[in-house]
């Protein structure tokens, strides 16, 4: 009887073992928006439009030295005015997960911003990139897989075709 518990035991341990390797440590990141975005349809007249209205994008570089994913959505659905805009940043499992956010509606319209992130703390890795966007609906969400052991810099896009990105002002 002592050895089938004690094989039950080494069973049940072995198995959590298993368990823990299937679901990686959860990592501590932190994200910063940087500088003080503008509208893009207030910006100066000299600005060459990049990316199409109907389209939100990331693009990416990973900065392996520092532990840092830089990244700039380009086409972000805002409100106008807003008082504020930040982000936060979650991960789970293999999925790097950036909500965006505002403060405060000072208009009643909405616009497209281009956001420049810092997400500090990313080890290389293969990982699911999400951004949750506070106007999507029901639109395709903005996800795409990094690989940043492999590839440094990159790019995906997704398609929009509701306000603001319908009918903007770029």
């Amino acid at each position: 009887m002592k050895q089938i518990l004690s094989f039950l035991f080494l069973l049940g341990l072995l198995s959590s073992c298993i368990s823990e390797t299937e679901n990686p440590a959860e990592m501590d990141l932190m994200i910063r928006l940087m500088g003080n975005p503008q509208c893009n349809g207030l910006k100066s007249a000299g600005t060459t439009v990049r990316t199409p209205p109907s389209q939100s994008c990331i693009e990416y570089a990973y900065d392996r030295d520092n532990r840092k994913l830089i990244l700039k959505h380009l086409n972000a659905g805002f409100n106008c005015c807003p008082e504020s805009l930040w982000c936060t940043v979650t991960f789970r499992n293999d999925t790097i997960i950036i909500q965006e956010f505002e403060k405060h509606l000072g208009c009643k319209c909405n616009c497209l911003y281009d956001l420049d992130m810092e997400v500090e703390g990313l080890e290389p890795g293969k990982y699911h990139l999400r951004l949750i966007e506070p106007y999507l609906g029901t639109q395709q969400a903005l996800v795409g897989l990094l690989d940043l052991r492999s590839q440094k810099q990159g790019s995906f896009c997704a398609s929009r075709s509701i306000y603001p990105w319908a009918n903007s002002l770029n």
